[in-house]
């Protein structure tokens, strides 16, 4: 039954609140709306697209998530951010990021498509 809950709520949007929202990891096998300052303490893995209308931070991202092997077919991955995104590890994203908003990564990021911010970008590699 736990099963059939958690792949029926996989297969809704995500939509978090206007409030602080933190959490451990999230998997969602569509799309996610954020409309607020949300904090994964693990990975945020999104096998559809994305739109954020607030600060993110995770200590991963990955896209798509372990829904799809690979982008799937007849539809794009597109991650829209307009606010600050920061994420504590490596970041990798099967399809165009587009941030309206300083991103930071502590780690390597990597695209399959196309990556524009309308602010500073940075990239820090581990010691």
């Amino acid at each position: 039954m736990r099963t059939i809950l958690v792949l029926i709520m996989a297969a809704l949007p995500l939509v978090a609140s206007a409030q602080l929202s933190t959490s451990g990891s999230i998997a969602v096998g569509g799309s996610a709306h954020v409309k607020g300052p949300v904090t994964v303490l693990g990975t945020l893995s999104v096998d559809g697209n994305v739109y954020a209308k607030g600060p993110i931070t995770a200590a991963w991202f990955a896209s798509p998530g372990r829904g799809y092997p690979s982008a799937p077919p007849g539809r794009s991955l597109l991650k829209v951010f307009n606010g600050p995104l920061t994420v504590q590890g490596s970041m990798v994203v099967h399809g165009d990021l587009v941030v309206d908003g300083p991103i930071t990564v502590n780690g390597p990021i990597e695209a399959g498509g196309g990556l524009d911010a309308d602010g500073p970008m940075v990239e820090r590699q581990a010691r």
